[in-house]
C-alpha cells in the first residue's frame, strides 16, 4: 500500500504506516527521555542528600562532575581501616602484584550535587619500558556523609534510574502517546493499526522488553548498597564484581541487538511488533 493510501486523518494530523517513527528520530528521542529522567532524580537526590545526612544520594557520572582532594591523613581518623585491601577473588584482582602497593592514597570526591564519597587508590609501580612505565591501579569507594562521616549503608537513587524510566515511558505512551523525547520529535506510540490510542498493558510489555533487564539490575545494585553494611565488612565484594562484568556484557549485546534492529527493522522492530503496538510520525495538516 501507499504512504498515501496507508495514511488516515485523526484530530489535524496524519498518522500511517506509510510514516514510520524512522531511526534517528526514535535515537533521539531515546536520548532526551532518559536525559529528563536522569535530572528529575538529580534534583531529588540533591534535596534528599541533604536531609537524610547522605543515606539517600544520587551518584550518576552522568549529571554532576565530580571534584576529589587528598584527605589530611594527619587530621582525619580511621584512614588506616580505609587501607586495608580488598579481598581478592574478583575480576580484576588476577592482574594484582603479589607484594604490597607502592603507594596508598585517600582523597575525598564530591559529585555536584548529590553524592560524596572516601577514595582509596592503591598503586603497584611496574617496569620501565622504552615507551612508559608500566603500573596496576585498584580504587575502592566508601560513601560518605553530607558532614563527611563514613556511612555503613546508602540507597542510590541511580538504581532507580531505569525502573522509574520503564513505568514513566510505559505510562506517557499510554495517556499521550510518548514522553517528552517522542513529543519533541513529533513521535507517536500507537496500537499496532496506526489509528488508536495504544493501552497501558501494550506500552507496559513494550518498555519491559527495552528496560526490564536493566530495572531488575539496578533494583539489585540499589538493595544490595542499602542493605549490606559496609562498616567493618571487605572493602570490595567479588561475587558482586563478577555480577557486574556479567551484567555489563548482557546489557552491550542487549543495547546493541536493539540498535540495529531499530536500524533495519522497518516500519516497527520487534519489541514493538511482539507488544502490539507501533511508532509512527506526526504530521500537522490543514483541516478542510
Amino acid at each position: 500500500m501507499s504512504e498515501s493510501g496507508a495514511v488516515r486523518r485523526r484530530r489535524g494530523h496524519v498518522i500511517g504506516d506509510g510514516l514510520s517513527g524512522g531511526f534517528w528520530r526514535r535515537v533521539v528521542a531515546f536520548w532526551i527521555d532518559h536525559a529528563v529522567v536522569g535530572l528529575v532524580l538529580s534534583l531529588i537526590g540533591a534535596a534528599a542528600f541533604t536531609l537524610t545526612d547522605g543515606v539517600i544520594r544520587h551518584s550518576s557520572p552522568v549529571v554532576g562532575f565530580a571534584h576529589c582532594v587528598a584527605v589530611d591523613e594527619a587530621g582525619s581518623r580511621n584512614t588506616d581501616r580505609l587501607k586495608v585491601l580488598p579481598l581478592a577473588g574478583g575480576p580484576v584482582h588476577r592482574f594484582r602484584p603479589d607484594r604490597p602497593p607502592d603507594r596508598i592514597r585517600v582523597s575525598r570526591c564530591d559529585t555536584f550535587p548529590s553524592h560524596s564519597a572516601v577514595r582509596v587508590k592503591f598503586t603497584w609501580a611496574g617496569q620501565f619500558t622504552w615507551a612508559r612505565q608500566f603500573s596496576y591501579h585498584e580504587t575502592v569507594d566508601r560513601p560518605l556523609s553530607a558532614s563527611g562521616r563514613v556511612i555503613p549503608r546508602t540507597f542510590d537513587l541511580a538504581s532507580l534510574f531505569f525502573p522509574v524510566l520503564l513505568i514513566w515511558l510505559a505510562f506517557s505512551e499510554a495517556a499521550w502517546g510518548g514522553g517528552p523525547g517522542k513529543r519533541l520529535m513529533g513521535l507517536r506510540v500507537l496500537h499496532r493499526d496506526g489509528v488508536r490510542r495504544a493501552a497501558f498493558k501494550a506500552t507496559l510489555m513494550r518498555n519491559a522488553l527495552l528496560y526490564g533487564p536493566s530495572a531488575v539490575g539496578g533494583l539489585a545494585v540499589g538493595a544490595h548498597g542499602l542493605f549490606r553494611a559496609t562498616l567493618g565488612g571487605p572493602l570490595y565484594d567479588p561475587l558482586l564484581g563478577w555480577a557486574f562484568i556479567a551484567f555489563g556484557a548482557v546489557a552491550a549485546l542487549w543495547g546493541l541487538l536493539f540498535f540495529v534492529s531499530v536500524l533495519v527493522q522497518r516500519p516497527d522492530p520487534f519489541w514493538d511488533r511482539w507488544s502490539g503496538v507501533s511508532v509512527r510520525r506526526r504530521i500537522w495538516i490543514e483541516e478542510n
